[in-house]
């Protein structure tokens, strides 16, 4: 079982943003915001799943999608954002967390360069061919299921936020997603804010749903909130992220007819 990331990062953006003069947040903001929704767009278009990191910088799921398929997105990116320059690091490894550190040590060495700015050492360019010639030759298999991805909500967060301002209401989440992503990294897993009152977490997937069950459970003792989490598995990031929120709409089904729990898995 293995996760690959990919890493985007806008290159030479502290030095372009002063050629802008001072009056140039509004520019960035709509330079990150275009960037994130093409990014999204090209690589679900290969089911895949971007997520932002830090605005400058994009982490996409990117099981199953080929070095060829990255240049082509690469290419497009940079056909429209000419002003701009990316880079794609793409790391494999057992767990997400695993996958990301390979991608702080490509970063480092960049000594083979593959494909303009999408970088690779040989050894994870040769397990990346050789995992895009496995998932072709197991694409009908439907016991390959690489990824594990849990969709986390807050449960009643109308009620929870009818006592609370627009920014405080920001700010609890934020503690809650703070909470989340330094429990889950300790399980190798990575946790993404989606927006509104939802996130997303990049799991490694031997986290079985007794565990993930616990960890939830942690999470609203320690923040004095309820949560839904709904855990999907799949081939690819789309897939796994349509069997987790398919499981948070069970869970909704279940408390409609009489029965509550608070996580529950699909394939």
């Amino acid at each position: 079982m293995v996760c690959q990331l990919t890493v985007i990062k806008l290159e030479g953006y502290g030095p372009w943003t002063l050629e802008l003069g001072s009056d140039r947040e509004h520019q960035l903001q709509m330079l990150q915001a275009r960037m994130y929704a093409d990014l999204q767009e090209y690589f679900s278009e290969k089911n895949g799943l971007v997520f932002f990191n830090r605005f400058d910088e994009f982490i996409a799921i990117t099981n199953q999608i080929s070095l060829l398929e990255h240049k082509e997105i690469f290419d497009r990116i940079s056909k429209q954002n000419d002003k701009i320059k990316i880079s794609m690091t793409i790391g494999i490894g057992e767990t997400p967390l695993e996958s990301d550190k390979k991608i702080h040590e490509i970063k480092k060495e960049r000594k083979n360069m593959i494909y303009h700015n999408i970088y690779a050492i040989e050894q994870e360019h040769t397990k990346l061919k050789n995992y895009s010639k496995k998932n072709e030759e197991r694409s009908g298999q439907s016991n390959s299921n690489d990824l594990k991805i849990i969709h986390i909500d807050v449960d009643s967060s109308t009620s929870i936020a009818k006592n609370l301002s627009n920014y405080e209401i920001t700010n609890l989440l934020l503690k809650l997603y703070l909470e989340i992503s330094s429990l889950f990294l300790k399980e190798d897993s990575l946790a993404f804010f989606l927006g509104g009152d939802n996130f997303m977490v990049i799991a490694r997937n031997s986290l079985d749903s007794s565990k993930i069950t616990t960890l939830i459970n942690t999470l609203c003792k320690l923040c004095d909130i309820k949560l839904n989490c709904g855990i999907g598995n799949g081939k690819n990031a789309r897939t796994a992220a349509m069997f987790a929120t398919k499981s948070l709409d069970q869970i909704r089904m279940y408390r409609k007819n009489g029965k509550t729990i608070n996580v529950f898995e699909s394939n």
